[in-house]
This record gives structure tokens, C-alpha cells and sequence, in this order.
């Protein structure tokens, strides 16, 4: 019922290993891994909840055509799919752990899980935390991911020191180049 994350580290390098990350931000590619596992997880979770929203029958018609509840996955629907648009912008700075990607992955990432969660735990009620169902693995674990690896504020303020160092752009062009990635760049 516990985490099963683990902090695996070494005091000193082992013996005869050498781990070289070169030009990796390692914490960078790190953040990116966990934006698109929050992303792959709040997917599943608002499926989950859209099929609970239509099985589930009170009043004589499915909680779903409530528009209070439909309101709620709209909501939901909104930032998982802003998610997932932020998890491949990161996934698009490749394998060298583009800082400026991987924050603005990480950062997007965050702060949708806490608001997935919650509208998931709510439009299922108390069955949500049973172990009858997948719900509660899920927010669980974005609710662990959300602080993996740096939260939204630790990402937020490494965007924000980024863009006031290029003070000689706007903040179009600041996007345009330092956090857009083409095709080609990847």
C-alpha cells in the first residue's frame, strides 16, 4: 500500500565504473521520463473515468449526461491532452536533455497530475479509493510523479531564470527558439 519508488546512490563511484553522462542533463531527461509517464497515466485515468461516468446509472441515467460531471471531464480531457502536448515537446529534445523541454514538460506535467487526480476521485466517488479498482494506482502515482524528479515550481523558476537571461528577446521569440523544436533539431 506503500510507495515502491526507491533513492538509489552511491557515496563514492564504484570501483572500476565509470558513469559519464557528457552533455546530458541527466535531471533534464529525468523530468522528460517522468512528464510522459504523468501523461500516459492521466490518459488512462480519463478513461477510466469517462467509461465510469457511462456505466454508472443513478436517478435512472448514467452519471455522464449530468452536465455538472461532463463539465468535469471537460476539464479533465483539457489538461490531460495539454499534458501529453507538453510530454512531446520534451520527448522532442531528444536523448541530451534539453533543459529548456524538459521544464516545460515537467512544469505542464506537475501541475495537471494534482487537477487529473482530484476530478478522477471525484466523478468516481468512493469506489475510487478501493482496491476493487485502478483509480486510486494511478493518482497515486501522479501524485508521486508531480514531485519526482522537480516539481512544477523548480521547473517554473528554471524557465523563468532562462527567459529573463535572454533579456534581448521577446517572449514569442523566446519560446519560438529556445523551447520549440523542429523535427529537425531532434
Amino acid at each position: 500500500h506503500h510507495s515502491l519508488a526507491a533513492v538509489i546512490s552511491w557515496p563514492a563511484t564504484p570501483a572500476g565504473r565509470v558513469f559519464a553522462a557528457g552533455d546530458t542533463d541527466l535531471l533534464a531527461l529525468g523530468a522528460v521520463l517522468r512528464a510522459t509517464a504523468i501523461a500516459g497515466a492521466a490518459d488512462r485515468l480519463l478513461a477510466m473515468t469517462i467509461a465510469h461516468a457511462n456505466e454508472r446509472v443513478q436517478f435512472g441515467k448514467p452519471i455522464g449526461r449530468q452536465q455538472a460531471i461532463q463539465q468535469q471531464l471537460a476539464v479533465m480531457a483539457e489538461h490531460v491532452v495539454a499534458t501529453r502536448m507538453a510530454a512531446e515537446i520534451g520527448c522532442a529534445g531528444g536523448l541530451r536533455g534539453d533543459v529548456m523541454a524538459a521544464a516545460t514538460a515537467k512544469r505542464m506535467a506537475s501541475a495537471a497530475a494534482a487537477t487529473v487526480a482530484d476530478i478522477a476521485h471525484a466523478v468516481h466517488g468512493a469506489i475510487g479509493i478501493s482496491e476493487e479498482l485502478d483509480v486510486q494506482l494511478h493518482t497515486r502515482r501522479l501524485r508521486e510523479w508531480r514531485l519526482a524528479d522537480g516539481g512544477e515550481r523548480y521547473w517554473a523558476e528554471r524557465l523563468g531564470y532562462a527567459r529573463l537571461a535572454a533579456a534581448g528577446m521577446s517572449s514569442l521569440d523566446f519560446v519560438r527558439t529556445r523551447i520549440a523544436t523542429t523535427e529537425s533539431d531532434a
